[in-house]
């Protein structure tokens, strides 16, 4: 058994879910998190002052997987898996 752990941007949930769904995942925990990385953050304005948001809102996918099943998700070309575009970490 393995646990998978991916950080990914928030718009891409329904299509991750479909791609776990498709290879036999049935379940997952998403917890909302803020993170700092490539993206850089960007500037907002509020009522005429100037914010910089530098953490943005991601999603924290977790879900427990036979080691097989996690080996053919890492291995998955589904577009949710484009570089640049999730961070996965597996544990035993």
């Amino acid at each position: 058994m393995k646990l998978v752990v991916a950080i990914n941007q928030t718009v891409q949930l329904d299509e991750v879910r479909q791609a776990l769904t498709a290879i036999g995942v049935h379940g997952m925990t998403v917890t909302e998190v803020k993170g700092y990385g490539r993206q850089k953050g960007h500037t907002e304005i509020y009522r005429g002052a100037e914010y910089v948001v530098n953490f943005l809102p991601k999603l924290r996918i977790e879900i427990a997987v036979a080691t097989e099943l996690a080996d053919r998700r890492s291995k998955s070309s589904h577009p949710a898996r484009a570089p640049g575009r999730s961070a996965t970490a597996r544990f035993s």
